[in-house]
């Protein structure tokens, strides 16, 4: 692999590990039931699994938002974005929300490629078969693929919403360190970098840590690790990215410093950053009401 420094390859490692009481089986057990009694459909989508909540009605104006998780998480780090919980705005009426399980996740098909772009083509196909015109917020890796997919299909991206989103250039090589310990992690270096995520980290039961290690080893991390590529970089590419762009940016977050929101912002024309006091990398877990104010509006 080529020596590739990028800042923003950290991820949602632990959002299913913060458990109190409960293994991480039960937790993520309860949290799928709680998003089909919400109304939420575990659908394909092209090559990709999805959890689907479809508000639209036939005849009727359609929004349709993706939502794109980061390395070594899945799908359901939404899953309060999706309920409207933890304080987090309801979907409207006549929302299409999709938030996507990545090549390898979770029963989406392993890619050939797990390349940045190559992994925004597949989005890309996933998100054509459903709606011509797309809302898309990616956090962590899940950004740096979205802003290529905001690149590559400028006619099929019109908002896009970077939550703590990789991709820019890092000399100090601090979310690539953070990338090599998730291809193989331990339960000490989990403990560390749950640590650094969270803004307010929680307890999480030594019962827990076991599964939630193993759960991030049988996704593709050490595939996408190996297949980053300098050339893949957003930083001389921003300033292609056509749709309305916000940046939310969980100050507290120690996988990748707040300046890397304004190095966005000064790169994509028209942008704006929301800064989140308090919180971490993973604001969809930790702060929903900010992401889902930035994708749906204030609360009423």
């Amino acid at each position: 692999m080529k020596r590739v420094v990028v800042a923003g390859v950290g991820l949602s490692v632990v959002a299913g590990a913060a458990v109190f009481f409960a293994p991480l089986q039960t937790h993520m057990g309860l949290r799928r039931a709680a998003l089909g009694l919400g109304g939420v459909r575990r659908v394909a989508a092209g090559s990709l699994l999805a959890y689907e909540l479809n508000t639209c009605r036939p005849g009727a104006p359609c929004r349709c938002v993706a939502l794109v998780h980061g390395m070594g998480d899945s799908a359901m780090t939404w899953d309060k974005t999706m309920l409207g919980r933890g304080g987090a705005t309801k979907p409207p009426e006549g929302t299409l929300l999709l938030a996507v399980d990545m090549p390898g996740t979770d029963g989406s098909g392993h890619a050939a490629d797990y390349g940045i772009r190559a992994q925004a083509r597949v989005l890309r196909a996933a998100l054509e078969s459903r709606c011509p015109e797309w809302t898309v917020a990616g956090n962590s890796l899940g950004g740096w693929i979205s802003g290529w997919l905001a690149v590559d299909w400028p006619q099929g991206v019109a908002r896009l919403v970077l939550v703590n989103a990789a991709g820019l250039s890092d000399p100090s090589e601090l979310a690539l360190k953070a990338a090599r310990l998730l291809a193989e992690p331990t339960i000490p270096e989990m403990k560390a970098f749950n640590a650094k995520a969270y803004g307010r980290p929680r307890p999480v039961p030594e019962r827990a840590w076991p599964a939630a290690v193993a759960s991030i080893r049988a996704r593709p991390t050490r595939a996408i690790l190996e297949a980053l590529r300098l050339e893949d970089v957003l930083d001389s590419r921003l300033k292609d990215v056509a749709a309305e762009t916000v940046i939310v940016w969980g100050e507290a977050d120690g996988i990748l410093p707040a300046e890397f929101a304004e190095r966005f912002r000064r790169g994509v024309r028209g942008s704006r950053v929301e800064l989140i006091r308090g919180c971490g990398h993973l604001p969809q877990q930790e702060c929903p009401e900010s992401v889902s104010r930035a994708l749906f509006g204030a609360k009423p």
